[in-house]
């Protein structure tokens, strides 16, 4: 899973990332409906991409990472020339 997404999502729920697993429910974990639009509009502004509008939220956090990871922004890696 994306760490940054994992990152953020622990700080700003306040919930430990041991607990963050793939298969979890953002219900069982203390978010309602409103709390998952607003983590995503969250996320849009932090990193500056816009997420499709759906139906339906994302119920688990792995649902919610494949929907967003797709449209992060690649980190480049800095090319330092040859080796020696």
């Amino acid at each position: 899973m994306n760490s940054d997404l994992i990152n953020l999502f622990s700080e700003t729920f306040g919930i430990a990332e041991e607990k963050l697993q793939p298969g979890a429910t953002l219900e069982s974990l203390g978010l309602d409906s409103l709390a998952v639009i607003e983590f995503l509009f969250q996320i849009e502004d932090q990193f500056g991409i816009q997420i499709p509008d759906q139906a339906n939220p994302p119920r688990t956090l792995d649902e919610m990472v494949q929907l967003i990871e797709p449209l992060m922004p690649k980190t480049r890696s800095v090319d330092t020339g040859p080796a020696a």
